[in-house]
């Protein structure tokens, strides 16, 4: 289990880091080559497919190999009408709105604070997940990434929780993801820019609350359904802040 781990962040590692090299390779037939597949009418769709086999195609061949179950990933039957259930899940949901209420209360303090400065569109943050909320089915593209999240992070848990025990293997798994998004140099890069460095500690946040909610209630399907609210919920905050007509004319 602890080699499918390491072998699966050694995969993210040397993927993110190719793929920073071709973008910034300016010569040479290799970068005439990496031109010609980025332009070309099947480059998102090839990409896609490969995320999709990444965060969802090795958790399930781990799962029916037999290297991990169902019950360390948190996908095994709930009595959801269990009064002790009905608390676990009770307490997952205050955590989730209290994170909610944390990011957006952040996030507006951030924007507050920038309104005297000129945004360009490139400065805005989270613009690639708004673009994907606004566009016409764009909340199944969002519902798709948070179940590449939360299956990529529940794997890990569970390799985890088999070493080290339920409560430090929850959270022993925050960690390995924290390392694993340390080896990606675009995220490395960006960590001087504010709204991107904000970006990835707003991933990092829910990473962690989703993380107690899951270390209470060991329900996978709800830690989905939090993860959900919480990234429509900032989105949409977003998406409202940008309309007010005071930030619509500093943007301009």
């Amino acid at each position: 289990m602890v080699l499918w781990v390491v072998c699966s962040v050694a995969v993210y590692g040397l993927s993110t880091n190719l793929r920073s090299f071709l973008r910034t390779t300016s010569a040479g037939r290799l970068s005439s080559v990496t031109k010609i597949l980025g332009r070309g009418p099947c480059s998102s769709w090839l990409l896609e497919s490969l995320r999709f086999a990444y965060y969802l195609g090795v958790p399930y061949v781990a799962l029916t190999r037999g290297v991990t179950n169902p019950s360390l990933m948190g996908m095994g039957a709930t009595d959801w009408f269990e009064p002790y259930s009905l608390g676990n899940i009770a307490l997952g949901m205050v955590v989730g709105l209290v994170t909610l209420v944390l990011l957006v209360w952040g996030w507006r303090q951030y924007l507050c604070a920038t309104e005297g400065i000129t945004h360009e569109p490139r400065q805005r943050p989270f613009e690639v997940g708004i673009r994907t909320l606004l566009a016409p089915w764009g909340w199944g593209l969002i519902l798709l990434e948070v179940l590449y999240l939360e299956m990529h992070w529940a794997f890990y848990r569970s390799a985890t929780i088999r070493v080290v025990g339920n409560y430090y293997g929850v959270f022993l798994g925050v960690v390995i993801v924290l390392a694993e998004w340390w080896l990606n140099p675009e995220i490395r890069k960006t960590l001087g820019m504010a709204h991107r460095n904000g970006e990835t500690l707003t991933t990092a946040a829910i990473a962690l609350s989703i993380a107690i909610v899951f270390s209470f209630t060991a329900n996978l399907w709800l830690c989905i359904a939090i993860h959900l609210a919480m990234q429509f919920g900032l989105l949409s905050f977003l998406i409202l802040y940008r309309r007010l007509p005071d930030y619509e004319g500093q943007s301009d």
